[in-house]
């Protein structure tokens, strides 16, 4: 019986087709991430206090990541996407920083108590955020609590 579910098993996998490269950035976005507490305090590069995102694609393939960033009160501060392949990370930041170097740079502009929404073509993303001073080389700050929407089947943050 044990030798039977083996070969349904390499079967079933020998008969399984690789995904396109491209499939995923064609998905449609669903949210994955919110962020509330997004502060920038519209300081010139390096200096001043920003808000960092590092986010990490799992899914196997190249996927599309949106950021998007509103004020208090609702008002839409940036809305910007990209692409990210298969095990890469990518860095948003409000404004320039000495701790990371960034791949998506928000330009929001002064923000205090902002919300970011992070959506992606899989849920296979993983992303962090942190309020941050901008002038230092080490990332100190503070980290924010991102609400996770449409997790990981079976998993659990």
């Amino acid at each position: 019986m044990k030798t039977a579910h083996s070969m349904i098993a390499a079967l079933g996998l020998a008969f399984v087709l690789p995904a396109p490269a491209d499939a995923a950035t064609t998905d449609p976005e669903v949210i994955i991430y919110r962020f509330p507490g997004v502060r920038d305090n519209a300081a010139g590069t390096d200096t001043g206090v920003a808000t960092v995102f590092n986010c990490t694609n799992f899914s196997g393939v190249t996927e599309n990541i949106r950021i998007v960033t509103r004020d208090r009160n609702g008002t839409l501060l940036s809305n910007v996407m990209s692409a990210l392949a298969h095990l890469a990370t990518t860095v948003a930041s409000t404004h320039d920083t000495l701790a990371y170097t960034f791949e998506l740079n928000l330009g929001t502009g002064s923000l205090s108590g902002g919300t970011t929404a992070i959506a992606a073509t899989s849920v296979n993303v993983i992303c962090t955020a942190m309020v941050i001073d901008a002038s230092t080389t080490a990332p100190v700050g503070v980290a924010l609590r991102g609400i996770r929407f449409n997790p990981v089947p079976g998993s659990q943050e």
